[in-house]
């Protein structure tokens, strides 16, 4: 009778183990949610060149990149979604394919990265906690990228350390 009171103690308590790393396993398994419609002016770094915009993005594969710094291009706007591009300036318009974007260049990859951040929780081992947000590094356009989400899953920054390029979110709009 001992044997069977120590055996179900001992079973409990490896019951009771085998709970809590699991749910560990399950903590550690958290992504930030999914990127949600936003509008934000950023800062962009691009080799020795800055500029300012308001990004909008309707949806992941629907953005916008309206330019407000430098003045020369500033009412220059870029909208991609999906394969297709529309270059707008002054009222005028014209339509051309995604693929006329440099891969290396903002925008593309800004595009491809929003579209990676946007997949489903299965790719929870490619995100990590990192001081109260949430950091994912990938691979977009063939340059290696550093995402940096806040809480609720907004872009905080962008970093692509081999194009030269920085993007930085200073306010939502």
């Amino acid at each position: 009778m001992r044997c069977i009171k120590r055996c179900a103690y001992v079973l409990g308590v490896c019951a009771i183990f085998a709970g809590m790393v699991l749910g560990l396993a399950a903590c550690g398994a958290k992504t930030p949610p999914a990127p949600v419609p936003f509008s934000a002016e950023i800062s962009i770094a691009f080799g020795e060149s800055r500029q300012s915009a308001v990004l909008t993005m309707a949806r992941p594969g629907a953005l916008r990149l309206a330019f407000t710094s430098p003045k020369v291009l500033r009412g220059f706007a870029i909208f991609i979604e999906g394969d297709s591009l529309v270059l707008e300036y002054g009222g005028l318009q014209t339509a051309l394919s995604a693929q006329a974007l440099p891969m290396e260049g903002a925008a593309s990859l800004l595009n491809r990265v929003m579209l990676q951040l946007a997949q489903p929780a299965e790719q929870a081992a490619l995100w990590h906690l990192r001081g109260g947000g949430w950091e994912r590094k990938g691979i977009a356009n063939g340059l290696e990228y550093s995402a940096v989400l806040d809480e609720n899953g907004a872009l905080v920054s962008l970093k692509a350390p081999k194009a030269g390029l920085e993007i930085k979110v200073n306010s939502f709009t």
